[in-house]
């Protein structure tokens, strides 16, 4: 008699011996060529927005730490209710709001400065126009 026992790993630990486990090599590589693509769409006027990218902890996600990231995600004039203005503006002083307001959206669209690229959904829109680019880097980065 001839036993033959075959021992294979679960789904997750073959994941995980090769990188694609969520926080592993491959989605840490994934996750920061997406960013390094989406930079050109990002909205761009004083550069803080596009500085603030970095990565979460678990490699997963793309966090823009700006205050104004959501407003400029959604590419939507917000305005004060009671004003109907999204600011006001003063030479001695620059643009101001009025303290502790809660803004509306509106159906207006920003205008953005920088390259024709750069607007709302930056990643999204990336995703669209690199999605293969991207695709191929994590392949060859994966056969590394």
């Amino acid at each position: 008699m001839f036993t033959v026992k075959i021992d294979v790993s679960d789904a997750a630990t073959i994941l995980k011996n090769h990188g694609l486990n969520p926080g592993g090599r491959v989605q840490a590589f994934f996750t920061s060529e997406v960013m390094k693509k989406a930079d050109p769409y990002v909205p761009v006027l004083s550069e803080a927005l596009k500085n603030s990218a970095r990565i979460s902890e678990d490699k997963c996600a793309i966090i823009y730490d700006a205050p104004y990231a959501r407003y400029h995600w959604f590419g939507k004039l917000m305005v004060d209710p009671v004003t109907g203005k999204g600011a006001f503006y003063s030479p001695s002083y620059g643009f101001w709001s009025r303290p502790d307001v809660n803004k509306e959206k509106t159906d207006r669209d920003l205008n953005y400065n920088g390259a024709p690229l750069r607007g709302p959904r930056w990643v999204e829109r990336c995703w669209i126009n690199e999605k293969e680019n991207i695709i191929k880097s994590t392949e060859a980065f994966m056969r590394k």
